[in-house]
């Protein structure tokens, strides 16, 4: 009875998390994280400022939260897509096969801005942003170097400098294109980047 009773208070306390979350991505995308409040995201989401504070102690928390489940999405996101196998031994079919799961979110873009520019302002904020990051990374990296070694290429760089510069391109060309360049451009980029960071392994 009592593990029954703790596993419905688990999957409820997962729940109310998940729609807080939920919430405060709408709210932080409207409003940004200056103006948002816990307020605003508990009426969003239907619940009370008790429900918040017992999942969360600040915005910052949320916001913190909600990069870290983002960033394990993505994660799941390429694994799965690489798993089942590639197009080709070409960089530029990698990266396209690659960015077919990973869509360009306004919403999501909008609220990590809005985390970095806090992170500058505020050294605790900095130092989980650049955890997440860190970790980001950590699980990125055997992915991709398993993937250019079916492909027969491997990195001319440590392995996380791969990764962090592909990422920080992507970013960089998501906000490019949101802002209004041509959506061709990044995967041509990223493509360049892979070329100049990687060499075939030798026969």
């Amino acid at each position: 009875m009592t593990t029954t009773t703790d596993a419905r208070t688990t999957r409820r306390r997962a729940e109310t998390r998940a729609r807080l979350l939920a919430a405060a991505l709408e709210v932080l995308g409207e409003q940004g994280l200056a103006r948002s409040s816990v307020e605003n995201v508990c009426e969003r989401a239907g619940y009370t400022r008790g429900a918040f504070y017992s999942n969360f102690a600040t915005m910052d928390d949320v916001v913190a939260a909600l990069y870290t489940d983002q960033a394990g999405a993505l994660v799941e996101r390429v694994e799965e897509r690489l798993a089942g196998g590639l197009p080709g031994t070409d960089l530029d079919q990698l990266v396209a096969h690659v960015l077919e799961v990973l869509p360009v979110d306004r919403q999501w873009h909008a609220v990590r801005t809005e985390f970095t520019a806090q992170a500058l302002r505020n050294t605790e904020a900095a130092a989980t942003l650049t955890q997440q990051r860190s970790e980001l990374r950590a699980r990125l990296a055997p992915v991709l170097v398993e993937a250019l070694q079916r492909i027969g290429r491997r990195p001319t760089v440590p392995a996380d400098d791969l990764v962090r510069a592909l990422v920080t391109a992507h970013e960089g060309l998501v906000a490019a294109h949101l802002l209004g360049e041509p959506a061709g451009i990044g995967p041509r980029l990223l493509a360049v980047a892979l070329q100049t960071f990687t060499e075939e392994v030798p026969a």
